[in-house]
């Protein structure tokens, strides 16, 4: 006779068996340890861009092979980020080569990154199992951005998925054992190495109950940021496992319907109004009172590429397109704890007022304060944002003006300078601000004397923001600094980063002096922040700039 002790252990056992599978994560192993490519950077890149979807749980090994089957009995997908190039044997055993194949015979997925094929070259069922590796002849040219065109839109890894633009390493005359279909090719010129024809960068097999997939593209970290290259990995690897893909394509990936036509409409709730275009957010003013700080995010071209980055790890108090200061009588209102998202000091929304019109303009007033804990407000705003109807072009823009009123004396400052106690080399920035999306790239700055390289610290009326989105259409961001602001011309705080995406920039009113207010004592500021969906011609911002001082 079974206890009931016995009996309620069983029964817990098994729901906690259930309730792990029902969590449905799929496991992978990525073989790492060695890789002519820098793996010691790739591998956790690789690791960060599948867990970030929540569908897997992913391990690595560095020494594959001492793969067996018991081990491999633990995971749904292996991914291959390992070779020992330049040596063509491996150094598996048997054991793990048998192991290897009947995991994927069995039903296992494979996935193969970039240089993950290069190896085992005397084994010619693991060449099999990639489909294509470098062979005699390969080659590639200098890295380089090119456009990935998607070849089998059926198949469920790119089902709906766009073409789109990177800059990486593109191979040439790889060596195809035809046990693989093509999926995805890019244009190798001549200028480059290739021969001004089609190449290969992903592939998708099968062998027994198996998958396969190899993504060519990935030669370092930089590349492994681009947009298109994380989806097809996080797909791929859907794939290799499931044979299907549930995972949603990000709307700038996804297949646009080509039409000069917008169709515009408001969409308000109480705390936010937005543009839509179609299906698409032009843009949203975010004011929810229990968030404090106004925002807009996103901020997007009339076709809907996203032009800016909501909290990102590295400064999750960067609020895409807004207004803070940094230091107001020494406390912090713009760092946010990084737990409670709270700043030492608060910024507080104390009234909200929209209105919108058929033609699509908008305007919105607001009243906010600036205070320590419930202590009486040190500084008050009153706020008001005009926003323009998009043009034909599909260009518009965001009237930014602010007056503050100091409750007593105040001091604005940054963090410290070097010469002063506790000075840094960096900070600097507060104010009107914006940072910009991570997944743009070809990016650059340009003040408005035409300066391009050293552009931080800059004197400058305004600056424009010029990049690529992932389908490799032009966008561009210009913020002007109407001449009545604050004290001689501004100093930019501008930062431009892709080794890790940082694309911020700033008209630091406080960028290297503090600002004092006795009680009583009113600030203005003004700025226009200009979207522009098309390569723009510096003599166009110019003009913008002009019908902006001059109204």
């Amino acid at each position: 006779m079974i206890s009931k002790k016995w009996l309620l252990l069983v029964v817990f056992g098994i729901f906690i068996s259930f309730w792990c599978t029902a969590k449905g994560k799929i496991n992978v192993l990525i073989l790492s340890g060695s890789n002519n490519h820098k793996w010691q950077e790739t591998t956790p890149a690789i690791k960060g861009i599948l867990e970030e979807t929540g569908l897997f749980e992913v391990s690595i090994t560095e020494e594959p092979e001492k793969m067996n089957s018991t081990m491999l009995g633990n995971y749904e997908v292996l991914l291959s980020n390992w070779n020992l190039f330049p040596e063509k044997n491996g150094n598996w055993a048997e054991e793990t080569q048998n192991a290897v194949l009947d995991f994927v015979e069995n039903g296992g997925g494979f996935v193969f990154v970039h240089a993950g094929s290069s190896a085992n070259y005397d084994w010619a069922e693991f060449q099999k199992l990639a489909g294509a590796t470098w062979g005699k002849g390969t080659r590639h040219g200098k890295q380089h951005s090119f456009e990935v065109v998607v070849e089998e839109f059926n198949h469920p890894i790119v089902n709906g998925m766009s073409n789109f633009w990177t800059t990486d390493e593109l191979w040439i005359k790889m060596q195809n054992f035809k046990t693989c279909r093509i999926i995805g090719e890019a244009f190798a010129p001549k200028t480059n190495k290739g021969f001004d024809k089609m190449e290969p960068v992903m592939f998708e097999g099968k062998l027994g109950k198996g998958r396969t997939f190899f993504l060519v593209l990935g030669h370092d970290v930089k590349s492994m940021r681009n947009l298109g290259f994380k989806t097809l990995l996080q797909r791929g690897s859907e794939w290799a496992a499931t044979g299907k893909v549930k995972q949603k394509l990000p709307h700038e990936l996804t297949l646009k319907r080509k039409t000069s036509e917008n169709k515009l409409k408001w969409k308000k709730d109480k705390n936010s109004l937005s543009l839509l275009n179609q299906k698409q957010t032009v843009w949203r003013y975010n004011f929810n009172p229990s968030e404090g700080k106004p925002y807009i995010h996103p901020l997007s071209t009339i076709q809907g590429t996203e032009l800016t980055w909501l909290r990102p790890n590295d400064h999750p108090w960067h609020r895409a397109v807004w207004f803070s200061w940094k230091f107001i009588n020494g406390v912090n209102f713009w760092e946010e704890n990084r737990k409670t998202g709270v700043s030492d000091g608060k910024t507080e929304i104390i009234s909200t007022n929209v209105e919108t019109g058929k033609d699509f303009k908008a305007s919105v007033t607001q009243q906010l304060g600036y205070r320590i804990a419930d202590q009486e407000y040190l500084l008050t705003e009153e706020r008001e944002l005009q926003f323009s109807p998009p043009n034909k072009y599909g260009n518009y823009y965001v009237d930014w003006k602010c007056t503050f009123t100091a409750k007593e004396d105040v001091v604005l400052y940054r963090t410290p300078l070097k010469h002063e106690p506790k000075g840094k080399g960096y900070g600097g920035y507060a104010g009107f601000s914006i940072r910009l999306n991570k997944d743009l790239w070809d990016t650059s700055f340009e003040s408005d004397q035409g300066e391009k390289e050293s552009v931080h610290g800059a004197r400058a009326s305004y600056f424009t923001f010029n990049a690529k989105g992932v389908q490799g259409e032009h966008v561009g961001v210009s913020i002007f600094d109407d001449p009545d602001n604050y004290g001689d011309a501004t100093h930019w705080y501008v930062w431009n980063t892709d080794n890790h995406p940082f694309y911020y920039f700033s008209p630091a009113v406080i960028f290297n002096a503090k600002m004092e207010l006795k009680k009583g004592e009113k600030l203005k500021l003004k700025y226009r922040l200009l979207v522009h969906g098309e390569e723009t011609d510096k003599n166009d911002i110019k003009a913008e700039w002009e019908r902006f001082v001059g109204q």
